[in-house]
């Protein structure tokens, strides 16, 4: 009996069933698939591109907006990663003492600041070589958004 058959008969005598849909991976190459996950989940999910020609993905969660960059792109198809990024406009901006705290604090969701000294989150995936199943997907999309309330509640963002 191959190992795949053995599998099979031993899920179906415990009694597991293996779904197709549990099974499907998502990765990088379809931004509409993950479009589709992200609107499933309730919160706004729309297609676009950056200035490379690039998909993106502006998207909102917690009263804010967010993009989902993707990375490692041939000519804006196949794409290998993506990147959750959120920046946030401060009056006063922010300290870099608090962005290391931050960075050095929290495992997921690094910060740095940009000209203004205004903060910026990201958060990158690899979803290459095969993908992620949609669970990981989708735990990983709460997990960015766990993070980014996490990083307001830092900053005290209203």
């Amino acid at each position: 009996m191959t190992p795949t058959r053995l599998l099979f008969t031993a899920a179906a005598l415990l009694g597991l069933t293996i779904s197709p849909v549990q099974a499907q991976n998502v990765d990088a190459t379809s931004p509409d698939a993950l479009i589709l996950i992200i609107q499933e989940l309730g919160y706004k999910a729309l297609a676009d591109t950056d200035q490379q020609g690039d998909p993106l993905i502006r998207s909102s969660a917690n009263g804010g907006d967010f993009t989902i960059y993707f990375y490692g792109c041939n000519e804006g198809k196949d794409c290998k990663a993506i990147q959750y990024s959120k920046g946030y406009d401060m009056a006063d901006g922010m300290a870099l003492e608090r962005v290391n705290e931050w960075n050095k604090e929290h495992r997921f969701g690094k910060v740095y600041l940009d000209a203004e000294m205004d903060p910026y989150i990201e958060m990158d995936v690899n979803m290459d070589l095969g993908g992620v199943n949609r669970k990981n997907f989708e735990d990983t999309f709460d997990w960015w958004l766990v993070i980014t309330r996490e990083f307001e509640e830092f900053i005290d963002w209203k």
